[in-house]
């Protein structure tokens, strides 16, 4: 009897186990589709200039004092002033938006444990803080930049970003036949 209650113990706490550990993979993998999938929407099916000229519409509502510098949940729990934020911006959904002083607009799609990326926009008369400033990862268009996490200690990371947006614009071009 005491046999059969240590194997019984042992196979749930196995199973549990084992459940466990699957959970864990599906998470992981959706959540990877899900971040592709939300690359794929910023990279290959967003109006660049679009959403350059709506971060240069922060930008001049900062400098006129309708916004102030900051982040601003946009999102989960969004803030109320991002009611008045462009349409371009909103469309993608982000994370966040983060408004610097400078005028510099950041779009941050995702962040916390998962990986960062998004864009950087600059306005026209951005001036560069320090010697050696990063603008961003990628350019996508003058003075848009995108950022990504996974640029960083890999080489060749830039060659699996240029087969995502050569994979988007594929697809986009079947939708439009």
């Amino acid at each position: 009897m005491k046999g059969n209650k240590q194997i019984t113990t042992k196979r749930i706490i196995i199973t549990l186990f084992v459940f466990f550990v699957l959970t864990l993979l599906l998470i992981f993998v959706a959540g990877h589709c899900l971040l592709e999938g939300m690359k794929v929407r910023l990279l290959c099916k967003t109006d660049h200039q679009a959403l350059l000229d709506a971060c240069n519409e922060l930008s001049k509502q900062l400098a006129k004092g309708d916004l102030k510098a900051g982040q601003y949940k946009v999102f989960i729990c969004p803030d109320k002033e991002v009611s008045r934020f462009p349409r371009p911006i909103l469309e993608l959904r982000p994370r966040y938006v983060y408004i610097h002083e400078s005028g510099r607009v950041l779009i941050e799609m995702t962040g916390a444990f998962l990986l960062h990326f998004g864009v950087c926009a600059y306005p026209e008369d951005f001036k560069v803080p320090f010697k050696g400033f990063q603008y961003g990862d990628k350019e996508l268009i003058p003075r848009l930049w995108y950022y990504d996490d996974g640029y960083i200690g890999h080489r060749e990371y830039d060659k699996h970003i240029n087969r995502l947006i050569q994979k988007g614009k594929a697809k986009q071009k079947e939708t439009d036949k």
